[in-house]
């Protein structure tokens, strides 16, 4: 029987897969863990959001207009118990935006827990090696530099109706005085990195934003713009020629909400309070 190409999984997205589903089932409530460490069995099921072939039962799930890449990327899917994939088969009751909406919120509680323990702590090196591969080079369409005053993040927050990455900006927060110093100290080596980190995501920020026609739309997205980018700087992890194959996901993940934290608090991603909402 031949594979779908619609399955074909990245090393890295199916690390990423297993590290941030928590080890648990996404589906709101479940108890079910995926690993038996005494037998090795594996009790989860690689499930698709939009899904892989158009001739399934879950036809009305098929996106005609994705590739095969799309399908199989980790944005597309999420970990469940056989259980609960027989159940999420129904899609009268599971669509594709309540799935998206269920694997967000389990994600979101994963980063958090990932964020209590401190996992930075045990792999010091992972910060450095996320700066400098989302530092390498320039995302297409990136701009000059723009001088804006920072504004309190809780105000920025209320401001540009962040929901579900709230808890998130407020964890991950508290690290930006540690990211400062290590871009202090490329800074001294004469490298640009920081500048060049900040300029990719401005540039992809203002990507997801150019989608929306007014302030209004992306106060009402801004969740999802925030995962966009999010996503963006996992794209160019994985497609690095240099990346680090041993460094846990889960320190990747962390260094990467560190750095999208500070770019929220520098204003380089969403809306500073009391700027021109037409723009």
């Amino acid at each position: 029987m031949t594979t779908s190409k619609g399955r074909n999984y990245s090393r890295l997205t199916i690390k990423k897969l297993y590290a941030l589903s928590g080890n648990q089932c996404a589906f709101p409530d479940c108890p079910r863990m995926f690993l038996n460490k005494d037998n090795d069995t594996n009790y989860s099921n690689i499930c698709h959001i939009e899904d892989a072939n158009a001739d399934t039962h879950k036809a009305d799930r098929y996106n005609s207009s994705m590739t095969d890449k799309q399908r199989a990327d980790y944005d597309n899917l999420m970990l469940l118990c056989p259980n609960h994939h027989i159940t999420t088969n129904d899609v009268e009751l599971y669509d594709v935006a309540s799935l998206k909406k269920m694997k967000r919120e389990h994600e979101s509680i994963i980063r958090t827990r990932i964020a209590g323990k401190n996992i930075i702590a045990k792999y010091p090196s992972a910060l450095n090696l996320v700066i400098n591969r989302i530092g390498d080079v320039l995302v297409e369409g990136a701009k000059s530099d723009e001088n804006i005053t920072a504004p309190d993040p809780e105000e920025k927050i209320r401001y540009n109706n962040v929901i579900e990455y709230k808890p998130l900006i407020e964890t991950y927060k508290v690290y930006q005085g540690k990211l400062s110093k290590i871009y202090q100290e490329i800074e001294k080596q004469g490298s640009t990195r920081k500048e060049i980190i900040l300029k990719n995501i401005n540039t992809l920020y203002l990507k997801e934003k150019g989608k929306f026609a007014s302030f209004a739309e992306v106060q009402a997205n801004a969740d999802n713009i925030l995962r966009r980018v999010e996503m963006s700087l996992w794209d160019i992890i994985e497609n690095s020629s240099n990346r680090d194959e041993n460094m846990p996901v889960e320190a990747i993940q962390m260094s990467i909400l560190i750095i999208l934290v500070d770019a929220f608090m520098r204003c380089e991603i969403l809306e500073e309070p009391n700027t021109n909402d037409s723009k």
